[in-house]
């Protein structure tokens, strides 16, 4: 079973150019996210940002320096779901099969 995450994002930050308009008429956007090796102080366990496009990626490998845009940040929850082990012969005796 999966994790359960959750995230928020700062839709005002999105630059315009980076929203992709599929042939369908949607919108979409590319996202990454960045798990940390710790919790932040708010408890935040990943952050979330656009990758960068080829010609960023290709001029930071030049030496430039290019900000990544952050767009938020989210946890990961514990799995809900209680963890399920076989009864005992103990606790199955009084079952009436």
């Amino acid at each position: 079973m999966g994790k359960n995450r959750t995230l928020s994002i700062c839709l005002t930050d999105i630059p315009k150019d980076r929203i992709l308009k599929h042939e369908n008429g949607k919108m979409y956007l590319n996202l990454q996210t960045w798990d940390n090796e710790e919790a932040d102080k708010y408890g935040n366990h990943f952050s979330v940002s656009i990758p960068l496009t080829k010609d960023e990626v290709a001029r930071k490998k030049a030496g430039e320096e290019i900000k990544r845009v952050y767009l938020g940040n989210g946890k990961i929850w514990p799995d809900a779901a209680p963890k399920m082990t076989a009864p005992t012969e103990e606790e199955t005796d009084d079952l009436p099969f």
